[in-house]
């Protein structure tokens, strides 16, 4: 499926799998500092923010 959106201010177009994570997709696109780390969503480490309010990514 193809995507648009805008990762830190500037414009994105792609074409993703429906099970693409959030992470592997902002990493893909330079976002190197959100990192992998328990691989459960518990220990904050993958945070982004979504609308201006941080989620687990």
């Amino acid at each position: 499926m193809e995507i648009q959106l805008t990762l830190n201010g500037r414009p994105v177009t792609d074409s993703i799998e429906p099970d693409t994570l959030l992470i592997d997709f902002v990493r893909a696109h330079g976002c190197a500092s959100v990192k992998r780390g328990c691989e459960t969503s518990n220990c904050g480490l993958c945070t982004v923010f979504l609308d201006g309010k941080p989620v687990l990514s």
